[in-house]
C-alpha cells in the first residue's frame, strides 16, 4: 500500500497517461519547449548526471539524454521499465541511460550523487510524497537543483473542481480528503488505491527548506487541466490556449501546474 506497486504495474493507467500527456505531435512540442526551460533553470553542463525521479516509460528521460546529460531513470513498474529501455535503444542512447526499478521512499543511491534531479507529476501519486522528497533531497550534491512540477491547490482550477463537488455537478468516483498536504483524491482502479494529489505549494517549499533547499524559481506550467477534454480539436485547443498563458506569464499561484526549481545550499567549512 505505502508505494502502490501494484496499481503502477497495471499498463493501463500509463497508457492513459501517454495518450493524455505524450499523445500528439503538438503535445511533443510543449514538452521540449517545457525542458528547454527546466534544463536552463537546472543550470546543469553537459556530461552531468542527472536523476529521472519516475521516469515512467522514459519520455522525459530521452529529452534529457538527448541534451548530453547521463542519465538515471527510475521507477516502481518493471513493466513500463521494459518499454522505457527499448525506446532507449531505439534511438541508440542506452549507453548513456541506466533504469532501475526503485521506489522513491527507499532511494539505494549515497548522499550527493547527482548533479540535478528531475520529478515531474511524480510526487502527486506518492502517499508518502515527503518521505519520497527528502530521498531525493539527500542524493542531490550541495550547488545541484531539482526541478518539481506538481498540481496546485489553490490554483483557479482546484477552486473550480471543489466547486463541482460541492454542487454535485459530476459524478465523482474519487474520495476527496483534506490535509495539509494538499487535496487528495483517492479512487481504485480494478481494486488497487490510486492517490492523486493537489499539492500544498507551500508546504513543498517547507519540506525542501527542511533539507537546506531554497526555491529559487516558481512558474506556472498549465492553467486548465487538457485531461478533461475530448481528444482532437477541443484538446489541441487546451494545450495552446496552456501555452499562451505560460508565455504571458500567468502568476504560478492561479495555475494549475506548477513548476518549482530548487537549490541546494553548500554547508559552511568550519
Amino acid at each position: 500500500m505505502t508505494h502502490l506497486k501494484q496499481t503502477y504495474e497495471r499498463t493501463q493507467i500509463h497508457d492513459e497517461w501517454e495518450s493524455t500527456y505524450r499523445g500528439s505531435p503538438l503535445l511533443e512540442r510543449v514538452n521540449d519547449r517545457l525542458m528547454d526551460r527546466i534544463v536552463g533553470a537546472l543550470h546543469v553542463a553537459p556530461g552531468a548526471t542527472v536523476l529521472d525521479a519516475g521516469c515512467g516509460v522514459g519520455a522525459h528521460t530521452l529529452r534529457l539524454a538527448r541534451r548530453g546529460y547521463r542519465c538515471i531513470g527510475i521507477d516502481i513498474s518493471r513493466h513500463i521499465l521494459a518499454q522505457a529501455r527499448a525506446r532507449m535503444a531505439r534511438e541508440g542512447l542506452q549507453e548513456r541511460v541506466q533504469l532501475l526499478c526503485v521506489a522513491l521512499e527507499d532511494l539505494p543511491f549515497r548522499p550527493a550523487t547527482f548533479d540535478a534531479i528531475h520529478c515531474r507529476g511524480v510526487l502527486m501519486h506518492v502517499p508518502d510524497w515527503q518521505r519520497a522528497l527528502g530521498n531525493l533531497c539527500r542524493v542531490l550534491k550541495p550547488g545541484g537543483r531539482i526541478a518539481i512540477l506538481e498540481d496546485n491547490d489553490r490554483s483557479l482550477h482546484a477552486g473550480m473542481i471543489l466547486a463541482a463537488r460541492r454542487l454535485r455537478i459530476k459524478k465523482s468516483k474519487s474520495a476527496l480528503v483534506r490535509s495539509s498536504d494538499g487535496l487528495e483524491f483517492w479512487s481504485s482502479e480494478d481494486g488497487t488505491p490510486f492517490v492523486y494529489r493537489m499539492a500544498s505549494i507551500a508546504r513543498i517549499r517547507r519540506r525542501l527548506n527542511q533539507d537546506q533547499l531554497r526555491v529559487v524559481d516558481r512558474f506556472g506550467t498549465s492553467l486548465i487541466d487538457i485531461s478533461l477534454l475530448p481528444t482532437g480539436w477541443a484538446r489541441n485547443a487546451a494545450v495552446r490556449f496552456n501555452q499562451v498563458a505560460s508565455l504571458a506569464g500567468v502568476p504560478a499561484v492561479l495555475c494549475k501546474g506548477n513548476g518549482l526549481i530548487a537549490e541546494k545550499q553548500r554547508t559552511r567549512e568550519v
